[in-house]
């Protein structure tokens, strides 16, 4: 699955590739818990059961959740 993000600096937008959810998890869920992990905010839950953590998004970053699919 991949999510359009566009830069509040230059103005540049791309599609970028955040996984997909796991067989029966619902899509808000998976969004969710993606989100969380991008900002690096912790959550209960984790992806494949481990807890990888890594850089947030830069703060100029704008996420366009609702661009989410193929």
């Amino acid at each position: 699955m991949r999510v359009d993000v566009s830069c509040r600096r230059c103005g540049r937008r791309e599609r970028i590739d955040v996984g997909s959810p796991a067989p029966g998890q619902p899509l808000a869920e998976y969004l969710h818990l993606v989100d969380e992990r991008l900002r690096h905010r912790p959550s209960f839950e984790c992806f494949g059961g481990h807890l990888e953590l890594r850089a947030p998004v830069p703060e100029f970053w704008d996420v366009h959740w609702d661009t989410a699919g193929d």
